[in-house]
């Protein structure tokens, strides 16, 4: 974790990003899911860089993701689309 960098963009504006670097966090269970299995989700750490949206106006938008650590590395582009009414 020391060594992730990171960036996100949405429709071509930089958002800023919060550094975890080995929170505890509390995982619920969703109906369904069977990667939390049990009743009650799990506890486990979660680490890395989260960034979060702002409420998006209707229409089409692009979120584009880059990082990476050591040598992995990831590149991530969503186009999105919000419908009205979906807000």
């Amino acid at each position: 974790m020391a060594s992730a960098t990171g960036s996100a963009a949405l429709d071509g504006k930089r958002l800023d990003a919060d550094t975890y670097r080995g929170e505890p966090i509390q995982i619920g269970r969703f109906a369904g899911s069977r990667a939390t299995g049990g009743d009650s989700g799990f506890h486990t750490i979660g680490c890395g860089l989260w960034i979060q949206l702002p409420p998006l106006e209707t229409g089409p938008h692009v979120l584009k993701i880059r990082g990476g650590s050591d040598s992995f590395r990831v590149s991530v582009d969503y186009a999105l689309t919000v419908e009205a009414g979906q807000r």
